[in-house]
């Protein structure tokens, strides 16, 4: 039986492990995106272990200790049912980090795949796969997975869907440019010349040699996800009490914002504070992966 010839990916560019830790080492905000993120990470992981009350960040109530401000029993002080506020902001993030993961991981399955097969067989196909695209693209993200969820019914289940439906357009038109520029260079005409088949071909080299901005972009998304999550749950359109879901936290807090600011302001800070790290990540990363930017 003959041997199958598939034309290699173009090869890693060398030193880039010592490239990545000179770009890290000027870049003093991005170590701490980093460390940011690992104590998100963290607490996703181990935050019942680490949360001083896990029952009540669970959602057990302490009515004695309702609207207590912070102290150093509370740090961040007890909500109008008496659970401990940094407990429910601990163990919120392995939702909030669960969701904002399921969501861009969904997001990318679809898009990727159906951006690669435009860019790269291009005519009716590609033209298919983008007038659909900007059949999704013609509605703000925010706004359309408001109407699925209300749709479907609340939940961080359908919350999670509703997202995922809104995203993946956005992926599909990125992998389609940086498919339709890599069809043109010399290593995928190698393939095609050596009889590859399309659909190795946009397996095995598009889509593999596009994963710099795949990357960058689900970076910044992780944290942009989140943000509409909490906006969902604000709304009452994502996860229902007794959840320590950040955003739902911010919104059943709102109404003793006058008095009780912290109901609202240390999970809404922690909302902030991961959307930031994830963003400065994402520039990080940017200075990484674009060719234009290598020192």
């Amino acid at each position: 039986m003959a041997a199958v010839i598939v034309a290699p990916a173009e090869p890693a560019m060398p030193g880039s492990a010592a490239r990545v830790r000179r770009i890290l080492a000027r870049d003093p905000l991005a170590i701490a995106s980093l460390v940011v993120i690992g104590v998100l990470v963290l607490f996703a992981v181990a935050g019942p272990f680490i949360a001083p009350y896990p029952e009540q960040g669970a959602g057990a109530s302490s009515v004695a200790n309702r609207m207590l401000g912070p102290s150093q029993a509370h740090l961040f002080g007890t909500d109008e049912l008496g659970r401990d506020m940094l407990s429910r902001i601990i163990i919120g993030a392995q939702g909030a980090l669960g969701v904002a993961l399921l969501v861009v991981a969904l997001a990318i399955g679809i898009g990727v795949p159906l951006g690669a097969i435009a860019g790269y067989r291009r005519g009716r196909v590609d033209a298919v796969i983008m007038r659909t695209t900007d059949l999704f693209l013609a509605f703000p993200p925010l706004l359309l997975a408001m109407a699925i969820v209300a749709a479907l019914g609340p939940g961080l289940d359908h919350a999670a869907l509703a997202l995922a439906v809104s995203w993946w357009p956005w992926y599909a038109r990125l992998q389609r440019g940086t498919a339709a520029s890599l069809r043109e260079r010399p290593f995928i005409e190698a393939a095609r010349a050596a009889g590859v088949g399309d659909a190795v071909i946009i397996v095995r080299h598009i889509i593999p040699n596009s994963l710099g901005p795949i990357m960058v972009q689900a970076t910044t998304d992780i944290g942009t996800v989140i943000l509409a999550a909490g906006g969902l749950a604000f709304l009452g359109l994502g996860a229902s009490p007794p959840a320590p879901d950040w955003g739902l936290m911010v919104a059943q807090g709102r109404t003793f914002i006058l008095d009780q600011w912290w109901l609202s302001a240390f999970p809404g800070l922690a909302i902030f504070v991961t959307v930031l790290a994830f963003n400065l990540l994402g520039d990080a990363l940017l200075d990484v992966l674009d060719p234009r930017r290598r020192a």
